[in-house]
């Protein structure tokens, strides 16, 4: 078995009897020897300490390893090696993918034998416990900091930018989160957002301004002269609020807030009763969030407004102009939208119009085969949890495999769903001429599920404005593009 020996010894440790790097050379070379095993090549890192993995002859090692080089990697004593336990679940899993061992000559740790391979499943448990003890000393450490009032870490937020540790006041930015906070009260978010979009003003990440974002500068104290921390949390890669936020003043000598605190509370209040009396309506709109606009591609969605002489004028306005100020296409009246939905999916007996839907083409895979794979992927699984068991495989390993079969279960109940829900170009026209027949006699409600239930989307383009005057008349508009759900 070809092996390679790993020595180390930090400058503290050189003066120590047993532990000098000659010494553990003796003892590796004899070990090895009476192993019946072929030293290689000898790996020695003096005056570095085990902190971490760092070390120039560690990862000359590694490298090696990475060429399958040896078999075998021999160390005196575990401590030579490495000293964390995240460290040695690392390097334990990077052995057991190039099919490397590790023996240690004065302990019993080794992968050699069924032992040692019960060793490798302790050291992961007590790996996951040091992740968790070092994310609650982060913890701990951060909440500390914010309670002193320091920032921990993070992008400067907009307004500011970070110069020696310290947030400074950016110029050119400070001016737009004050014109935020004072305009406000009569404009309200999306107004703003449209305004700076208008203007040409940019996030920080060089974005285009919406409401959220507005939002998201009115409610951070930052502005006003305090650190907030634990805000929001990340939990299974969703963000959600904590509710227990820590809000203390910036421990900064030259901070300079960007708003006065009465501003800023100001601005909260009215969040706060903007929220309590937000309009719900529940109007439905059957083009809402289906239809899009040609010239920016952003959602229609609907609104209405009463009319002087009785009644109620529904129409659908472009989110790209209304909520981000980058259109400026003119509010759509509904019935214009359907009329030229319906007139363009009209059907005679001797032609179609209805645009000729590409389905998509699932690979062929017939059910004896996906019962087949199903089999297969139960076996596998079978087969890692018996070699987990049985210490052969470690815990990561075994994880790995899991979540593989996982995903491999997931894509064919994927593909059954879609063979059991395959659509048809019969079908679609079969069920658009059923919706044209019937379209008048459906309620709003009715109407907003039948297109939701064909179409994914449909582009519409104006090519006539409203003409307003004595004679009034609908703006013409045409539906350019159809994605159907298929």
């Amino acid at each position: 078995m070809r092996c390679v020996i790993y020595r180390r010894v930090s400058t503290d440790m050189q003066r120590e009897e047993g532990f000098s790097l000659q010494a553990q050379k003796l003892r590796l070379e004899a070990y090895a020897q009476s192993q019946g095993w072929t030293i290689i090549e000898d790996y020695s890192d003096e005056g570095f300490s085990a902190k971490n993995i760092e070390r120039p002859a560690l990862q000359s090692m590694i490298s090696d390893m990475k060429q399958k080089k040896f078999d075998i990697i021999l160390v005196y004593r575990l401590d030579r090696f490495v000293r964390s336990v995240l460290d040695l679940h690392e390097l334990l899993i990077l052995m057991e993918q190039y099919d490397v061992k590790f023996k240690s000559a004065t302990e019993v740790f080794d992968t050699t034998s069924a032992t040692g391979r019960m060793f490798i499943t302790i050291i992961a448990t007590l790996a996951q416990w040091e992740r968790e003890t070092i994310a609650e000393r982060v913890f701990e450490s951060m909440l500390k900091r914010s309670e002193q009032g320091k920032r921990n870490g993070a992008p400067p937020p907009y307004g500011y930018d970070i110069i020696n540790g310290n947030l400074i006041p950016n110029i050119d930015e400070a001016k737009w989160v004050r014109y935020i906070f004072h305009r406000y009260p009569i404009n309200g978010s999306q107004n703003i957002a449209k305004q700076l979009n208008k203007k040409g003003v940019k996030t920080k990440k060089n974005e285009v301004w919406s409401d959220f974002s507005i939002r998201y500068i009115l409610r951070n104290p930052i502005y006003a002269g305090f650190v907030r921390w634990n805000h929001r949390t990340i939990t299974g890669g969703k963000s959600k609020y904590t509710g227990n936020e820590v809000i203390t003043k910036v421990d900064q000598d030259n901070f300079e807030p960007l708003v006065d605190q009465e501003t800023f509370a100001e601005a909260q209040k009215i969040m706060k009763e903007r929220s309590n009396i937000a309009f719900r309506s529940d109007n439905h709109y059957p083009f809402s969030g289906v239809a899009k606009c040609a010239n920016c591609g952003k959602p229609f969605t609907g609104a209405f407004k009463k009319r002087r002489k009785g009644g109620v004028y529904r129409f659908y306005k472009c989110a790209g102009r209304f909520k981000f100020g980058i259109c400026d296409i003119q509010t759509i009246a509904e019935e214009a939208i359907e009329k030229a939905l319906l007139d363009s999916l009209v059907i005679d007996n001797n032609d179609s119009s209805i645009p000729e839907v590409e389905l998509f083409q699932e690979e062929y895979i017939d059910e004896e085969e996906i019962h087949k794979r199903t089999q297969q992927l139960q076996i596998k699984k079978e087969r890692a949890e018996e070699l987990y068991i049985e210490g052969n495989i470690s815990k990561q390993r075994y994880q790995k495999i899991i979540e593989v079969v996982k995903d491999e279960e997931l894509e064919l109940t994927e593909i059954i769903q879609r063979k059991e829900e395959e659509v048809s170009q019969e079908e679609i026209e079969t069920f658009l001429l059923n919706l044209l027949d019937e379209w008048s006699q459906l309620d709003y409600a009715s109407q907003k599920h039948a297109i939701r239930s064909i179409f994914e989307s449909f582009t519409i383009e104006l090519v006539e404005p409203t003409k307003h005057g004595a004679t009034p008349t609908l703006p013409v508009v045409k539906i350019i593009d159809y994605q159907f759900k298929v």
